[in-house]
């Protein structure tokens, strides 16, 4: 069976990660939703309006998923980090012990969480306050793997971060099928 994978789109999301990530997880055959917080719609932070799968009070909460994503971008991980039903579902989704990703800015969202405590993460340069990152060893690599949460750093490393989703949530043959389709 293939993975279940569940993007969260705020307003303001950075639209490069976003469609990055959803587009190689589908080339991946990644069951994937995506769902915005409020409507059937999310505006990134450059204006591309992405119709979404839904929202999330639509979200039915005896769906697991294999991996939560969330991209960057600002104010979009601010308006994530804002909202306490992504919060409790990070939280339920690493009781778990699924799988969570985030992008740039987003990996906040995940230090509100608790989730971030004592792991090794990456983020956009400043994207974190020296609170948010207090426990926690930012690495400044392009993508950071520490159990079964994945960061990446920023727009520029969002090929990678979403290759590295592959990888890790299918297998390492699933990505070297889909980069190698890309002629990177």
């Amino acid at each position: 069976m293939s993975p279940k994978a569940l993007i969260l789109l705020a307003q303001g999301f950075e639209e490069l990660e976003a469609v990055t990530v959803i587009d190689l997880l589908r080339r991946a055959k990644f069951q994937v939703a995506v769902l915005s917080l409020r409507e059937d719609e999310a505006t990134g932070s450059r204006g591309i309006r992405i119709m979404t799968d839904g929202n999330l009070a639509l979200l039915d909460q005896q769906t697991a998923f294999d991996l939560v994503v969330l991209p960057g971008g600002q104010p979009g991980a601010d308006n994530l980090a804002a909202d306490p039903r992504v919060i409790t579902l990070l939280k339920t989704q690493a009781a778990a012990g699924r799988w969570i990703a985030a992008l740039c800015a987003a990996p906040k969202v995940l230090a509100k969480a608790g989730l971030t405590q004592g792991k090794r993460i990456t983020h956009y340069p400043g994207a974190l306050t020296t609170q948010e990152q207090q426990g926690t060893t930012v690495t400044g690599n392009p993508v950071e793997i520490d159990g079964k949460l994945i960061t990446g750093r920023s727009p520029g490393t969002a090929m990678d971060f979403a290759l590295a989703l592959v990888e890790h949530v299918a297998n390492i043959e699933t990505r070297q099928h889909i980069e190698a389709g890309l002629a990177r």
